[in-house]
């Protein structure tokens, strides 16, 4: 089996340990996007629960606007609170 396939495989029976994992988890069931569950857990070690609740309503409202992929939007903005120091818009 390869490596990807095992760590997919892997987290198909994931269990959040923290509430960033559980926020992760849930976003990437919101978005639709399980099969990259393992950028969504990344990103919560290094955001705090409410960067990520605040990129995932950046990221709906421009969804809205342009119908761009909810879940590339979403890391689009996690990309861009780092480069301003945290203020989204």
């Amino acid at each position: 089996m390869h490596i990807l396939d095992q760590v997919e495989q892997s987290l198909n029976h994931f269990r959040p340990k923290t509430q960033r994992e559980f926020v992760a988890l849930q976003l990437a069931r919101r978005f639709n996007d399980l099969s990259n569950l393992a950028r969504y857990l990344l990103a919560a070690r290094s955001h705090s629960k409410r960067e990520l609740l605040l990129a995932a309503g950046v990221a709906r409202t421009r969804h809205e606007l342009n119908r761009a992929p909810l879940a590339e939007l979403f890391f689009e903005v996690l990309a861009e609170q780092g480069k301003e120091g945290g203020s989204l818009s």
